[in-house]
C-alpha cells in the first residue's frame, strides 16, 4: 500500500472512531413546559350568543324575576389596564356578585389572573359585592398523567382563590377544552379528580361551569355523578325572562345561569360583559355562600 493510500485509510478510521465508541444519550422525558407547548384544544362547539344585546340596567324590563344578579370578568374586561367601577355596579346596575378569573392552566393566562384577581376582588369587596374565583382548565397541560395534572391544577386554583373562604362563592371549575387525543371519558375522569381535590383543599363543594353541548358529551361518558356539584350554566340566547332549557345531567337544577356574553355595562371598560343570575332568593344566596 502506498504512503498516500495508507494516510487516507488512517484518516477514514480516525473519523469513524467517534461513531463506533460514542453511545447516544437517551432522549429526555418531556418537561411540563414541553407538554404546555404541545397543548392543542379539540373542544366541542360552544353555545352561540344571542343576537340581542341586553343592558344590565333593565333586568326587570327584560323579564328576569331572579333578584340576585352578577357578572363574571377576566383580563378582557380591563382594556388598556382600565379599572372597573364596582361601586356603580352595585348602586346603578343592581349587581350582587362578581365571579373573577383567578387562575388558569396555562402560563400567560395564569399570570393575567394572578395580576387582576387580587385587584378586582379587593375592589369588589370594598363596594359590598360578593366575590368568587374561577379556574380556566386546560386539562393535561401541567402533567401527562390525567390525575396528577388535575390535582396540580386544583392546587393552583385553590391557592390563588385564597381557599375560597366562607362568605364568598365556592371555587368554580370552568371546563371548556377537550385536548386533542383525549376521549370524553378521560376528560370526565380529569374533571372528577379536579373537583374532588378542590373540595378536599378548600373544604367546600366547588361549582362547575359548562354549556349544554359539553354537558351532553359528559353524560355520554357516564358522568351523571357530576350532578352533585352546583352548576353554573352557560346558555346564551334563550328568550329573555325565561329559564334555560333542561340539560342532560343537572336537568333544571342550575345554580347560576350565564345568559349572555354581550351585556352592556358602562361601569365595565370592555365592550361587552357576561351577565348572570342566581337561581334563588337573596336568602338562598346567603345560605349558598356560607356553606
Amino acid at each position: 500500500m502506498s504512503r498516500p493510500i495508507r494516510l487516507l485509510v488512517g484518516i477514514i478510521i480516525l473519523t469513524a472512531l467517534p461513531a463506533v465508541f460514542f453511545i447516544p444519550a437517551k432522549p429526555a422525558i418531556a418537561s411540563n413546559a414541553t407538554v404546555a407547548n404541545k397543548y392543542l384544544s379539540c373542544t366541542y362547539p360552544k353555545s352561540k350568543p344571542g343576537k340581542y344585546v341586553p343592558n344590565a340596567l333593565s333586568w326587570k324590563q327584560q323579564g328576569f324575576t331572579q333578584e340576585v344578579r352578577g357578572i363574571d370578568i377576566s383580563v378582557w374586561q380591563h382594556p388598556n389596564n382600565q379599572s372597573i367601577d364596582f361601586a356603580r355596579l352595585k348602586s346603578e346596575y343592581d349587581v350582587s356578585f362578581v365571579i373573577i378569573k383567578s387562575s388558569d392552566g396555562g402560563v400567560r393566562g395564569n399570570d393575567n389572573a394572578k395580576k387582576w384577581f387580587p385587584i378586582d376582588s379587593a375592589a369588589a369587596k370594598a363596594a359590598g359585592l360578593v366575590v368568587g374565583g374561577y379556574h380556566y382548565a386546560l386539562p393535561g397541560i401541567l402533567d401527562e398523567n390525567t390525575i396528577t395534572d388535575a390535582k396540580l391544577q386544583a392546587k393552583r386554583a385553590a391557592e390563588q382563590v385564597n381557599g375560597a373562604p366562607i362568605g364568598e362563592l365556592p371555587l368554580t371549575l370552568d371546563i371548556e377544552e377537550l385536548p386533542c387525543g383525549w376521549t370524553i371519558t378521560r376528560l370526565a375522569t380529569w374533571t372528577r379528580a379536579f373537583l374532588e381535590e378542590a373540595q378536599r383543599i378548600t373544604g367546600r363543594t366547588p361549582i362547575i361551569y359548562a354549556n349544554g353541548n359539553f354537558i351532553a358529551r359528559l353524560e355520554d361518558a357516564g358522568a351523571t355523578d357530576l350532578a352533585r356539584y352546583p352548576l353554573w350554566l352557560a346558555k346564551w340566547g334563550p328568550k329573555l325572562g325565561t329559564d334555560p332549557s333542561e340539560n342532560r345531567i343537572w336537568k333544571n337544577n342550575w345554580t347560576i345561569w350565564q345568559f349572555t356574553a354581550d351585556g352592556e355595562i358602562d361601569a365595565v371598560p370592555s365592550s361587552s360583559t357576561d351577565l348572570n343570575v342566581f337561581n334563588g332568593t337573596p336568602e338562598d344566596f346567603q345560605i349558598f355562600i356560607n356553606q
